[in-house]
């Protein structure tokens, strides 16, 4: 039996212009479980077409209004009059919309499907059509219908509603219809469910939801994996955690209000009061240091897990640094040594659970480290360490921005680390580039990130021998391997190469 579709969408448009990109559109928002109507289908079973429009509306999660030059056919006096005693105050709730009936003209069913959507607070999403995108076989727009159409926009500008877009074809309409707005819709959706099952805050639920739906660099599965994430923190961390600690009442208070903000959607307010709290707890610390130690971590954790629920990693690395740097005061290289085991903490649980949130706060973490760094070989660590994460999450994700700094990253590091003071140190960090190289290079055409990734693992096994690390030897032979494979498979005539299973790339942190 098929499960009720998750969102509903009604899709305003003039078939005559834009049929194509409403079948390419129903069909892509379809396959994300969402379920699309449009006007001709309540046209077909007679009776009033407004009113069942304005009933489909109503229930809907949201309406897509695509505007062009033409606006299709206009709804009768009688059906406007109808909808006008269902809602007396509809025109004064919106005056844009009341100016234009004013002058007695009948609005095309297309424009009030718009008007309709605002009447009843749901998203409106406008997209205009560029003046060179393709058009439907029977467009025939005229200079009245061009005209109604550019007045209908302007009522709406005078409404503060704007296109979102201008879309030149139908796979651009898509782009930024079906893999935006509605993936938002999507991600909402998951959440509220989630929160209904399992008793999580609605303020909570919809500003997280808010920011992974945010993250472009997800699909639809990744975000509902964050949702998951960021719900488990909160049920543990947040809800779960007891607000009477016995340390302090300050921690108490401010756990108290932490919570209730977080529970109205306010994570940042709620992240200010812990860092309040823990600025107030600091200014006691020389009477009660071993109290102000556990009162800050409780609350600087708290407000790690706080920003790590609402899918935050910078926030959650902020955290922990104001943590080390309150605990240790302007001891660095103590800051550093806190803020290099937190990192390996994030990291590990980012790859271990597949969280980003983690692997993002590890790196900025990083960063800090990098920043404390105050010998070549301090900076040579840090930066094979950055490199290391940043290598992490490029691979797990697309694009190559994160790749591409992981390479510079390595470069930098092989700049401090002389071979000669240690070998082993600087062939590990040649494995390292290799294999950020070797992502890269899967990923960008031509073999020249290839080339170089074949070079730096082969600089790497001139120190790490069979004889010397029998283990790292494997490592970067392994790796090296499989770049020729990849080099080959890219050059012409390599066909007697096969096929073979592509793995990724080890890339190893520095030895403390």
């Amino acid at each position: 039996m098929m499960g009720r579709m998750s969102i509903s969408v009604f899709l305003s448009t003039v078939s005559d212009e834009f049929r194509a990109y409403r079948e390419q559109l129903e069909g892509d928002l379809t396959r994300h479980n969402v379920a699309v109507k449009v006007q001709e289908q309540f046209k077909d079973l007679g009776g009033d077409t407004l009113d069942k429009l304005d009933t489909y509306i109503a229930h809907c999660d949201a309406v897509i209004h695509l505007v062009g030059d033409m606006c299709g056919s206009a709804a009768n006096g009688r059906q406007q009059q109808a909808l006008l005693a269902k809602y007396p105050d509809l025109l004064q709730r919106l005056p844009p919309l009341g100016k234009a009936l004013k002058t007695g003209a009948a609005l095309p069913y297309t424009q009030w499907e718009a008007w309709l959507a605002l009447c009843h607070d749901k998203p409106l999403m406008i997209a205009k059509a560029a003046p060179a995108a393709p058009r439907g076989p029977r467009f025939a727009p005229g200079d009245g219908s061009r005209a109604a159409q550019a007045e209908h926009l302007e009522r709406l500008k005078a409404f503060h509603r704007y296109p979102g877009c201008e879309f030149a074809n139908p796979d651009d309409l898509a782009k930024h219809i079906a893999y935006s707005a509605i993936l938002d819709l999507l991600v909402a959706d998951y959440a509220e469910k989630a929160a209904r099952e399992r008793d999580v805050a609605e303020g909570f639920i919809w500003e997280m939801a808010k920011r992974v739906a945010g993250d472009r660099a997800l699909d639809l599965d990744g975000m509902k994996q964050a949702v998951r994430n960021a719900i488990e923190i909160y049920e543990k961390e947040i809800a779960g955690a007891p607000v009477t600690t016995n340390f302090d009442a300050i921690v108490d208070r401010a756990l108290s209000r932490a919570k209730q903000h977080v529970d109205r959607g306010q994570s940042g307010l709620a992240r200010a009061t812990l860092r309040s709290a823990a600025e107030e707890m600091r200014r006691g610390e020389e009477e009660r240091r071993e109290r102000y130690v556990a009162g800050v971590t409780a609350l600087y954790y708290r407000e790690r897990d706080i920003a790590l629920a609402a899918y935050d990693g910078d926030a959650a690395a902020e955290a922990i640094l104001e943590l080390a740097r309150s605990i240790q005061g302007a001891n660095a290289a103590k800051i550093a040594e806190s803020l290099s085991f937190a990192a390996k903490e994030f990291h590990q649980h980012g790859e271990a659970f597949g969280s980003k949130v983690h692997l993002v706060a590890s790196i900025g973490l990083l960063r800090e480290v990098l920043k404390l760094a105050v010998s070549a070989e301090e900076r040579a660590a840090a930066r094979n360490n950055l490199g290391y994460a940043l290598a992490t999450l490029g691979q797990r994700e697309g694009g190559t921005a994160l790749l591409k700094e992981a390479v510079a990253v390595f470069h930098a590091a092989l700049q401090e680390l002389t071979r000669e003071r240690s070998p082993l140190d600087w062939a590990m960090t040649q494995n390292n580039l290799g294999a950020a190289l070797q992502a890269l290079g899967e990923r960008q055409g031509g073999t020249a990130r290839l080339e170089e990734a074949v070079a730096a693992y082969r600089a790497a096994l001139e120190e790490r021998t069979r004889e010397k690390v029998p283990r790292d030897w494997a490592v970067t032979q392994n790796n090296l391997g499989n770049a020729v494979l990849r080099l080959g498979e890219r050059d012409v005539g390599t066909a007697r190469l096969g096929s073979r299973r592509r793995s990724r790339p080890f890339v190893q942190r520095y030895r403390s």
